[in-house]
């Protein structure tokens, strides 16, 4: 039988910058004179110069939320926002305040391009006076993000970038995740996908998702007992990398059909992903081999699934799955506002809005790096999906993962599967991976 798996890796990211501050020149004091013998007016005093602006309650604290509305993931930018602007209602009760302060959101459109990202993060920082940043759905651009918030001492949480690296070899202590990572994706499928076959290859865009996320499946399949037939080492990790912006994916796709796997797994994102799809139907890819990929968002469900009916594979989110007060609240409130139900990314965007405001409330208010740092690791929190924990020392956000099957694409409300598995958010727990010289891990 040939059945056809689907697995979803996806995307995320966003920035930030140095403050410069100058001290007033004091004037020197003038010297003294004879008494005269008429009284005179006194020399004036110099002016002493003005403190400098302290926050007060009554000040907003601005979050730099970076999104993605024109670029190669423009179709989840939207997502991550509408869910963040719902999680921060449903952390305030509906005032979005905290300890008295309102919490003011500037949105920033990084069109997927790196150097657009840290710009405007910056323009967040020192133009808005941005104190927290949020976001993105580029892996690359959040890692550019993540190193910019390090220099600037200030918390970035990031989603729905997956790249393991984020809280990995590129962790530092300033990032935290609200998302889940691409080896949690991996670590959910594994089994699964050597039940499959015993020979793979994968395709994967030439990005740092793309990479992550191949790597973590290159671990998992082969701890299963897998074998890769095509770049089978730790570099090449079985892979056929192609660019993200590519749409003729013919000369990719050959090397995958030339490889002679059982199995090939599929990890791309953005609107690259229906051609990809269409030209592996058009060349045989689905006839002559498994395909295993990830349950997209419910638009790319109705376009391009409809041969993958009783499939099995991971779902991120999908907001028919889970029945918790966050998703009923979460569900509802997106219906009342963009007309339609929650999407992919809005799970995670509605996470970075309780934890952002659950910090604040430990902080009493306070955005500054250090009490919002202690209030976030090792957080626990009640999210869409069940129950959520920030681990400690890597800052990867422990949480449920769901396995499921495809029952049909065409439902109106988008209702397309069946929970076959939730996995406990220990089950599917990835390794510490932050640098040892760090000595965070335990």
């Amino acid at each position: 039988m040939n059945k056809k798996f689907f697995l979803l890796l996806s995307v995320i990211s966003i920035f930030a910058l140095v403050l410069s501050a100058c001290a007033t020149p004091t004037t020197e004091a003038p010297k003294p004179t004879a008494v005269p013998v008429k009284p005179t007016e006194a020399p004036k005093p110099t002016e002493a110069p003005k403190p400098t602006a302290v926050p007060t309650a009554a000040e907003p604290i601005v979050v730099g939320l970076l999104t993605d509305r024109s670029g190669g993931l423009a179709i989840y930018g939207p997502m991550l926002e509408q869910g963040f602007l719902i999680g921060l209602e449903y952390a305030t009760k509906g005032t979005n305040k905290v300890a008295g302060r309102d919490i003011k959101v500037v949105t920033k459109d990084t069109a997927s391009n790196n150097d657009t990202g840290v710009s405007l993060a910056r323009e967040a920082i020192e133009k808005d006076k941005a104190k927290v940043l949020v976001g993105v759905p580029s892996s690359t651009v959040a890692l550019a993000v993540s190193a910019v918030a390090k220099d600037n001492k200030i918390v970035f949480i990031s989603q729905p970038a997956a790249t393991p690296d984020l809280t990995g070899k590129a962790f530092n202590e300033y990032t935290f995740r609200a998302g889940r990572t691409s080896v949690q994706d991996a670590l959910t499928m594994g089994a699964a996908l050597t039940g499959l076959g015993k020979k793979f290859v994968q395709i994967a865009p030439n990005n740092a998702f793309g990479q992550g996320s191949a790597a973590a499946f290159y671990t998992v399949v082969k701890g299963a007992g897998g074998t890769f037939v095509v770049n089978a080492d730790d570099k090449g990790v079985g892979t056929v990398y192609a660019p993200l912006e590519t749409t003729d994916f013919t000369p990719y796709l050959n090397q995958v059909l030339d490889s002679k796997a059982d199995v090939v797994i599929v990890t791309w994102a953005g609107t690259g992903f229906s051609p990809l799809f269409q030209q592996m139907r058009t060349l045989g890819v689905l006839d002559k081999m498994v395909v295993a990929t990830g349950m997209g968002d419910n638009q790319t469900m109705k376009a391009g699934y409809a041969d993958a009916i009783n499939s099995v594979g991971v779902s991120v989110y999908q907001f028919g799955l889970f029945d918790t007060e966050a998703n009923k609240f979460l569900v509802s409130k997106h219906v009342e506002k963009y007309k339609g139900p929650p999407d992919l990314f809005a799970e995670s965007g509605f996470n970075a809005g309780i934890m952002l405001v659950k910090a604040l409330e430990a902080t009493k208010g306070d955005p500054t790096a250090a009490g919002m740092i202690a209030a976030l690791e090792g957080m626990k929190f009640d999210g869409p999906k069940g129950q959520y924990t920030v681990r400690p020392e890597d800052h990867v956000l422990l949480q449920p993962m769901a396995l499921v099957k495809l029952k049909n694409v065409k439902d109106p409300d988008f209702k397309f599967f069946e929970l076959l598995k939730l996995f406990k958010p220990e089950e599917t727990a990835p390794p510490c991976a932050v640098p040892a010289e760090l000595k965070r891990c335990k």
